[in-house]
């Protein structure tokens, strides 16, 4: 049943906000932006906690009403992810929107897109991580390649040449 909520609210998100990137305007609560934080980095260490639900209900709300910030939810090489094992395909995806915006709060003067598209897949990285710790049979071979580069320090070349869904600057 979660996972149809899940799947529910991601269609949904992505539905809103078509064009891929949804640009809002205005600034956002200081109290809001520090649950962002919280919640997106609990989520990459603790993906599948009890909680894990509502913390990603409130975000995907926070991010389609946010009004200062601008996150990418469609990186196509993670629709990948389905095809492989959809177990945890949909949280790992959903992730990398999450990462986005919590890099982008607390990087605020940095505008790359390439930068911005990294801290997200770093994000959906570390929750794979956590999510193979509890699951050692969870394999995403993107995954595993993009680890591998993120150790070699080449995740953000990698999205600079590679990406297939890149924000407008």
């Amino acid at each position: 049943m979660a996972r149809k909520i899940l799947a529910l609210l991601i269609v949904l998100v992505t539905a809103i906000s078509l064009p891929c990137a949804a640009k809002m305007h205005g600034p956002t609560a200081t109290q809001d932006r520090e649950r962002v934080l919280d919640y997106t980095h609990s989520l990459e260490d603790h993906p599948l906690a009890k909680d894990s639900l509502q913390k990603r209900m409130w975000l995907t709300e926070w991010i389609v009403q946010v009004p200062d910030l601008t996150v990418n939810v469609c990186c196509k090489e993670l629709q990948s992810l389905d095809e492989v094992n959809n177990t945890y395909s949909n949280q790992l995806r959903v992730q990398a929107m999450y990462s986005q915006a919590a890099f982008q709060l607390e990087h605020p003067d940095v505008k790359d897109s390439a930068a911005i598209q990294a801290a997200g897949l770093a994000g959906t990285l570390r929750a794979y991580r956590a999510i193979q710790r509890f699951d050692p049979s969870a394999k995403y071979p993107l995954l595993d390649n993009l680890i591998s580069l993120e150790r070699k320090g080449k995740l953000q070349n990698y999205v600079q040449h590679q990406s297939k869904c890149m924000m407008e600057d």
